[in-house]
């Protein structure tokens, strides 16, 4: 889904977002074998379409965000 841009003239739109974040305390322990995987990932949801996408990088869920809503420019910068 491509971002839509709106003018002021059209009525508000909203667009909600849910984002969690899952500490995996098994990848984190010291004690077990090492893990290739992040001890952490999130998981945001776009509650109007209920479509969602995991994530272990802040970029990616801007980029999710940014399917849905237009993000300026010096947000989407690491």
């Amino acid at each position: 889904m491509a971002a839509q841009t709106y003018s002021g003239d059209e009525e508000t739109r909203l667009d909600s977002f849910v984002l969690r974040f899952v500490h995996d305390v098994r990848a984190a322990a010291a004690d077990g074998p090492p893990r290739l995987a992040p001890p952490w990932h999130g998981l945001i949801r776009h509650v109007q379409s209920n479509r969602e996408r995991t994530f272990t990088r802040w970029p990616d869920a801007l980029a999710f965000i940014g399917e849905f809503v237009v993000l300026r420019e010096e947000l989407t910068h690491d």
